[in-house]
């Protein structure tokens, strides 16, 4: 199974026609054109649609060449008056054009006249990248030094103080509540997604646990007096590792971690990021939700799903790149 990762862009209007535009003004500026999606070939050879959907991994590691000669843009409806921007490649607008003082992603808050962010998360790090109507950016989080410059994300610096506005934003960095927008004024709806989350999680966690520990001194406690049952129960709860390494410990270890593990607990956020990530998603991601494309990424639906994305209302668009050269 590959480690979860999620690119994603929020932008904060629902207007799908002003975005197009905008997106499309932003890369004709940089000589990039609007086309349809061109046939996809490997080494000179055309594929067709049955060796893309049987043959992922290799579209996936076609991926790098092919972000030379085409970029991707899925624009989806989100919820909340916000949209979903899925781009190939993935962190595009995170980039500035050549010669260029801003990433696109700033431009495209400039030109639209609001705000969007961008939230990555995968191997190469956890960004959070917030952009405003004014020009102002502000991103947080850490990236893997192997893939950039100390202390930068691409050409922009992370977490640079003097671009917090006042003492308020400052304590917010200091602050035991989960707290990730420095930059933007958002609904408080939008704020206490993580901390929501969190909480449901934890009480789905705890609800799960009282059933096992029924279960279990069922199954094993059976001739236990009732009331020693529960100060059992209630030593589990303070200190379950303790018991773990207690007379039978390994046979009760054994079937917490196996009911655990069968549990539908494998989307349940970890890391203060991860979580933030998925709260966001699942508040702004609307119905059907884009917002994570998971193990098919944009431009392989764009080839196998086209007609699907467009029913389900999803804009599709495509970009030669200035600097694609046809040998």
């Amino acid at each position: 199974m590959s480690r979860y990762s999620n690119y994603t862009y929020y932008i904060r209007s629902d207007n799908l026609d002003l975005i197009e535009q905008a997106v499309t003004y932003i890369l004709e500026q940089e000589n990039s054109h609007r086309i349809p999606l061109p046939p996809l070939s490997l080494d000179g050879i055309e594929l067709s649609i049955e060796e893309i959907e049987n043959d992922v991994k290799k579209l996936r590691r076609y991926n790098s060449k092919l972000s030379s000669e085409l970029w991707a843009f899925g624009v989806f409806v989100g919820a909340l008056e916000w949209t979903i921007v899925k781009t190939f490649p993935d962190e595009l607008l995170c980039r500035r054009a050549k010669d260029a003082e801003r990433p696109r992603l700033s431009e495209l808050a400039i030109h639209l006249g609001t705000d969007a962010f961008y939230i990555g998360y995968g191997e190469e790090g956890s960004i959070f990248m917030e952009t405003d109507a004014r020009g102002g950016i502000f991103t947080s989080g850490s990236v893997n030094e192997e893939h950039s410059e100390e202390g930068k994300f691409f050409e922009e610096q992370i977490n640079l103080v003097d671009r917090i506005q006042s003492l308020e934003q400052m304590k917010l960095m200091h602050s035991k509540v989960p707290q990730h927008f420095f930059l933007l004024n958002v609904p408080e709806q939008i704020q206490k997604a993580e901390q929501e989350l969190k909480e449901e999680e934890h009480k789905r966690f705890e609800e799960w646990q009282e059933q096992f520990l029924d279960d279990y001194t069922k199954r094993y406690f059976s001739l236990m007096a009732s009331d020693k049952l529960e100060k059992w129960k209630i030593k589990f709860r303070q200190n379950s590792n303790h018991l773990f390494n207690k007379k039978g410990g390994k046979q009760l270890f054994r079937a917490w971690s196996n009911a655990y593990t069968w549990q539908d607990f494998h989307d349940m956020p970890s890391g203060c990021f991860i979580t933030f990530e998925r709260a966001i998603g699942r508040l702004l991601g609307g119905t059907p939700s884009y917002w994570h494309l998971g193990r098919e990424p944009l431009v392989y639906r764009a080839y196998t799903q086209q007609k699907q994305l467009e029913t389900d209302g999803a804009r599709l668009l495509y970009f030669r790149p200035a600097s694609y050269a046809v040998n």
